[in-house]
């Protein structure tokens, strides 16, 4: 199977285990994958073996049919594509199934695997991944005077959301709980960002209306943070136009400074991640940006992990298209 499918199922089968689904409620559940570019590492492979792709395996919906599979079950199932905010689309697509009704309990699955040499080259043309002479696991330096572009990863993650009734009775203690969501289209440009940042303040605005949150009770950021120059300038300008001159004391994280940046993969990543660490109070540092290279007017969580317990985080994306998103979570556990 191609890998990010492979790298999604395994994702998959942690999520149902540490949710405790039963076998049928495995194959009652709705899927909905994410993926960006699909298989692109075996489209490359094909192309340069001069061989005929095996049917089937370019098919961007093939992740979440393969889950369906490994579920056992027929339940409805969707595929999202939206470049960089994927991961949050799907979870917003989940979380409007289950507040509506339509569904009890969804399972999102986002899955990447980029890592080929024609889609390195592809985002190097555009120049949006670092080319500084230092090893790749220090290149990537969001909100840092030294950035220059981002690093490419891979990666997959899975969460399961349920009705807070249905968890209740079942005993289930959630991590989080998804309060809101939002996503906007600037309609600007096919990669670049307004500088203003007011397409990022408007999915974050949107995503509080969703939530019924105003921006006084968020206690921390998780941020897009790519480590491009305009991208982490517009985040900060978008934090400050929201939460005016708390944005400036208010934590922020910034995970593709260790992890790198999976494209479709990457919010759902940094979501699981929040679900770990901010039940403990425990807010994980930046990687290889310092006190001396900042260069945002953010309070950048750096050096050591900051001990707080916060109750509602603002998670956003950014994508080319013009593409933003975000949403509003709070701790439960």
């Amino acid at each position: 199977m191609p890998r990010h499918v492979g790298l999604g199922l395994h994702a998959v089968r942690e999520a149902v285990e540490d949710a405790g689904l039963s076998g049928r409620e495995r194959a009652e559940i709705d899927v909905i994958g994410a993926t960006a570019i699909g298989a692109a590492v075996e489209l490359e492979v094909a192309y340069r073996a001069g061989v005929a792709p095996q049917a089937g395996v370019f098919a961007l919906d093939l992740l979440t049919e393969r889950v369906r599979t490994e579920l056992g079950g027929g339940a409805r199932r969707l595929t999202v594509a939206t470049g960089c905010t994927t991961a949050l689309d799907a979870l917003g697509a989940g979380v409007d199934a289950v507040a509506s009704g339509r569904s009890p309990r969804v399972l999102v699955v986002a899955a990447e695997a980029p890592l080929t040499p024609a889609v390195v080259a592809g985002f190097q043309r555009i120049g949006a991944l670092s080319t500084r002479p230092v090893p790749p696991a220090r290149a990537s330096c969001p909100f840092s005077a030294e950035r220059d572009g981002f690093v490419l990863s891979e990666g997959a993650a899975a969460v399961v959301l349920e009705d807070a009734a249905l968890a209740a009775a079942k005993g289930a203690r959630p991590a989080l709980e998804v309060c809101g969501w939002a996503s906007v289209s600037s309609a600007y440009h096919m990669t670049g960002i307004r500088s203003s940042g007011e397409d990022v303040a408007r999915s974050i605005r949107q995503a509080l209306d969703d939530a019924g949150v105003s921006a006084d009770a968020i206690d921390c950021i998780d941020a897009h943070g790519t480590s491009t120059l305009f991208n982490d300038a517009a985040e900060a300008a978008a934090y400050a136009d929201v939460f005016g001159k708390r944005s400036a004391s208010m934590p922020v994280v910034a995970q593709k400074g260790a992890i790198g940046h999976s494209l479709a993969a990457s919010g759902l990543l940094e979501v699981v991640s929040l679900a770990v660490l901010l039940p403990k109070e425990v807010l994980p540092p930046v990687k290889n940006t310092t006190v001396d290279t900042l260069a945002e007017p953010v309070d950048l969580v750096l050096g050591e992990p900051r001990h707080l317990r916060p109750e509602f985080i603002v998670k956003n994306s950014n994508g080319f298209c013009g593409l933003h998103s975000a949403c509003v979570l709070r701790v439960l556990s």
